[in-house]
């Protein structure tokens, strides 16, 4: 008897499809442009009595971001604390809970939000898969509203079982625990679940850590990698998405069977 895994025909049915957000779901425009984000939120700061001049605040930000990025660590740090370490740099004492740093950052999000692109197929695969498999998503990111509202944005938030950011979980891809909360959530072991992603660090090595099949979004961007991680299927276009489950559903049927053979 197979109690966490459906049989159907000569395939073993997966039951949740897991992807990333950013580069799999939604797109970064080339034009995206960064200061505009910031302009929003440095009127935000004027408005809740933050008399700092826009070039000296950008610099703070800008040096703390990078500081933030440059300690290579899957530990999440939530993007309010960039404004809260600025702010602290300026003589401002406020309460990480403040709404002068709640409402700086909505203010810098909702521009970030309006640049994300979708590729048409998106909708078609996800009605798709939504009918066999429960759908998550797995998202590396610093204040989960954004990532949640964009779906709603896109009109895809009604296609997920759980969105998962690493801002609530206090982890990044490719940690395996953002991976085993998405598990949690949707109530599927890995594997019974197939992770997709256009990054081979974060994504397909992550994913691969907690013993889920993978499938790659083929970019440029995914050309270069730390790690010797080999996806299980490889695909350059969203829309060749199901072909590829239903190939690891019958790969899956077809070692499990040999595997019982081999007893």
């Amino acid at each position: 008897m197979l109690n966490d895994v459906e049989m159907s025909g000569n395939k073993m049915r997966k039951k949740a499809v897991l992807f990333d957000f950013g580069g799999t779901l939604v797109d970064t425009p080339p034009r995206y442009d960064y200061e505009t984000c910031l302009l929003q939120l440095h009127r935000s700061l004027l408005k809740n009595g933050v008399s700092v001049p826009y070039e000296d605040y950008k610099k703070a930000h800008i040096e703390i971001r990078d500081k933030i990025y440059a300690r290579n660590s899957l530990k999440e740090t939530v993007f309010g604390l960039r404004i809260y370490e600025a702010l602290n740099r300026f003589g401002y004492s406020v309460k990480f809970t403040d709404k002068t740093i709640t409402q700086a950052t909505e203010a810098f999000m909702e521009p970030w939000i309006q640049a994300r692109t979708m590729k048409e197929d998106v909708p078609l695969v996800l009605q798709r898969l939504k009918k066999k498999h429960k759908l998550g998503v797995v998202s590396n990111f610093g204040y989960s509203p954004t990532i949640r509202k964009t779906l709603e944005r896109f009109d895809l938030a009604k296609f997920f079982d759980a969105v998962v950011v690493s801002a609530d979980v206090g982890w990044r891809k490719p940690s395996p625990k953002i991976f085993q909360k998405a598990l949690q959530a949707l109530k599927v072991s890995a594997r019974e679940s197939v992770f997709v992603g256009d990054e081979l660090d974060h994504d397909i090595q992550g994913a691969k850590k907690v013993g889920m099949l993978t499938v790659l979004l083929k970019k440029p961007s995914t050309t270069k990698t730390r790690y010797k991680v080999e996806p299980d299927e490889t695909i350059c276009e969203l829309k060749e998405l199901p072909c590829a489950i239903e190939s690891l559903e019958a790969m899956d049927a077809n070692s499990r069977k040999r595997a019982r053979q081999a007893e």
